[in-house]
């Protein structure tokens, strides 16, 4: 038995024979990798404080019905109790409207977008965020592009870019002459290439800009696609 079976065991013996909410927590935290692991699954369609409330009460449910004698290890009856989520996950999304759904999906895109940034140091593909969330990408671009589409509506930006964006031809010419700065600023702004959207908070953090060297590029990305448009 490796070290983490023993001290699976270990603690899980203390729980047993104590039933004390002290060791029922050292417990939880032991397994704690375990769990998050399964909980991942479901993070697209349900929110982590919804999960984590399930899978503690599935995992109290395997510790008291865990049999050494059974032969498995206590992880592997934890994995199995916890694939009772999925009623949780399905139930939740048999009770969100279509936007809910796709707002909450949104909102964990762009949180695994900035996790896989700040663990490869580059700004992830939709692909690779597509296999972090364990989703088709199909369906993620989908996603993207309607949400981040209507949260740049909404922004100050909206009105100014919303003649164009309806045109591919339009924004892929503007696009082409873009600089590399404004490129980045363009895509994180407007979601182009299935990027996640930004806030003019999150651009200037992200590039190292102030307000007004944004306010400037944002200008000059305008005149960009002015231009293409009457190039058409």
């Amino acid at each position: 038995m490796d070290d983490t079976k023993s001290r699976d065991m270990e603690l899980w013996r203390q729980w047993k024979r104590t039933q004390s909410q002290p060791d029922l927590e050292a417990l939880m935290k032991q397994m704690w990798p375990v769990i998050r692991r399964e909980t991942s699954r479901w993070s697209a369609i349900v929110s982590p404080s919804m999960l984590d409330n399930e899978a503690k009460l599935q995992a109290i449910k395997a510790f008291q019905t865990y049999n050494p004698l059974a032969g498995a290890a206590l992880s592997t009856h934890l994995i199995n109790q916890l694939q009772k989520l999925s009623r949780t996950a399905y139930a939740r999304q048999s009770t969100l409207g279509v936007p809910e759904q796709k707002r909450l999906l949104f909102n964990n895109y762009n949180r695994a977008y900035r996790q896989l940034e700040d663990l490869t140091g580059r700004p992830p593909s939709l692909d690779d965020i597509a296999d972090h969330m364990r989703l088709p990408p199909s369906r993620l671009r989908e996603v993207v592009d309607v949400v981040g589409k209507k949260e740049f509506m909404e922004s100050g930006d909206g009105p100014a870019f919303v003649q164009f964006m309806d045109d591919p031809e339009v924004v892929d010419l503007a696009h082409h002459d873009m600089t590399p700065l404004q490129k980045r600023i363009f895509e994180m702004r407007t979601g182009y290439g299935g990027n996640a959207v930004k806030s003019g908070a999150g651009i200037m953090h992200a590039t190292g800009i102030t307000q007004g060297q944004l306010s400037y590029q944002l200008n000059q990305i305008k005149a960009l696609l002015e231009r293409a448009q009457r190039l058409r």
